[in-house]
């Protein structure tokens, strides 16, 4: 994930909340896609697991635990743990990705219920969703290029098409910023969208990915300078 930390789109008291379910999922993710685990026993595990996240867990102090008191406390769906199963079980079958279309589709199944997530405890529009999945499937796809990981390392993929793909994702994900109703959500997303278009800038470029402080000073003006034009333009629709 990026390194403008994603919590930084939540109040703080959602802080806890969301390190927790970002491990969740970042663990799932590398114990059934990297493990050296036979692929019968993971998906024995993953059976196991769904079980586990429909009832109570009987370990108190497990991260699990943890979540499911927490969502119980936040009024929060369980599918929001129960959606990233479907794309584990795929990743532990062993089966390559083998195009574009299936690593889009393993990153959007990876990312869609973190954006939910976030959106939700931001009290936002179902409308946002598809936009702030955009955003973290392009900065999961820019992560797995730029790294090499061995995600991506079966996908026959030319680099025009990888930087068409991660523009075409940043092109998508602008529009959550005319979506969203908080003043603070919309000035944050709109630095995570800025700090996205930049890293891609520097990856189509074959630029160094590291942020300077002029950098953060340009990102900083230009969220500013989106987020009041943005502002305007909704204002003046609503009093049409």
């Amino acid at each position: 994930m990026p390194e403008y930390n994603l919590q930084n789109l939540l109040k703080k008291e959602y802080h806890d909340l969301w390190r927790n379910y970002e491990d969740f999922a970042e663990l799932g993710l590398a114990h059934f896609f990297r493990a050296a685990v036979n692929p019968e026993v993971k998906k024995q595990q993953l059976d196991f697991l769904e079980k586990a996240i429909r009832k109570d867990f009987v370990v108190q102090d497990n991260k699990l635990a943890k979540l499911q008191r927490a969502f119980v406390k936040e009024n929060l769906s369980l599918y929001l743990l129960l959606d990233f199963l479907p794309v584990w079980r795929r990743l532990a079958s062993g089966k390559p990705i083998e195009n574009e279309t299936q690593l889009s589709e393993v990153a959007a199944n990876l990312c869609a219920p973190k954006a939910r997530m976030l959106m939700v405890l931001n009290n936002e529009n179902p409308s946002t969703y598809l936009p702030m999945t955009s955003a973290l499937v392009a900065f999961f796809l820019l992560e797995n290029l730029q790294q090499k990981t061995e995600l991506i390392s079966t996908v026959k993929w030319s680099r025009q098409k990888q930087i068409s793909k991660l523009e075409g994702l940043l092109k998508n994900s602008w529009v959550v910023l005319a979506l969203v109703k908080s003043k603070r959500l919309k000035f944050r997303l709109a630095l995570l969208l800025y700090d996205l278009k930049f890293r891609i800038e520097s990856f189509k470029n074959n630029k160094q990915q590291t942020v300077t402080m002029l950098d953060a000073v340009k990102i900083f003006l230009y969220s500013i300078l989106s987020f009041v034009m943005i502002r305007t333009r909704t204002t003046g629709k609503e009093r049409l």
